[in-house]
């Protein structure tokens, strides 16, 4: 393990299953070094389904630097963690689209509300039950009246 005493750090917090990344200082390779292995510890460690790259702290945001940001989203999606960029200033998404920067793939966010809004699990809706009625198929059940469907409240015809 590298020690990282003179690096400075990127803040990281848990916050409904998903690992939350402010960035908020200038990325070089030994601040991306220590955030790459930092985030992967804490998202192996809490087991979050989700990661939120939060870059509106930065000015710039140059090709390498993004590429390797990306090289991070992949390792966290191999480990299971979703991932999300957001607060990206737009001349910085000027500068890496005119960079030719791969955006393929790559979810992002206008702000910290709709990252954790693309995050948000599915909900799972139970199926509605079938309505039929019961066919008489012979003489005895002739007197059964037909099954009938409860009706849910605005579900009136």
């Amino acid at each position: 393990m590298t020690l990282y005493a003179d690096i400075p750090g990127i803040a990281l917090q848990v916050t409904h299953d998903v690992v939350v990344a402010s960035i908020q200082v200038d990325l070089d390779d030994d601040v991306l070094g220590r955030f790459r292995e930092d985030l992967l510890h804490r998202v192996h460690e809490t087991g979050s389904r989700g990661v939120i790259l939060d870059v509106s702290g930065l000015e710039t945001l140059d090709s390498d630097e993004f590429a390797s940001l990306r090289r991070i989203i992949s390792m966290c999606t191999i480990m299971g963690a979703e991932s999300v960029l957001t607060g990206l200033r737009p001349g910085v998404v000027s500068a890496l689209i005119e960079a030719g920067a791969d955006v393929n793939g790559l979810q992002a966010a206008i702000n910290l509300d709709a990252a954790f809004a693309l995050l948000q699990p599915e909900p799972e809706f139970e199926p509605e039950p079938e309505c039929e009625s019961a066919a008489a198929t012979d003489a005895d059940q002739e007197d059964t009246p037909p099954l009938e469907c409860e009706q849910l409240p605005g579900d009136e015809e």
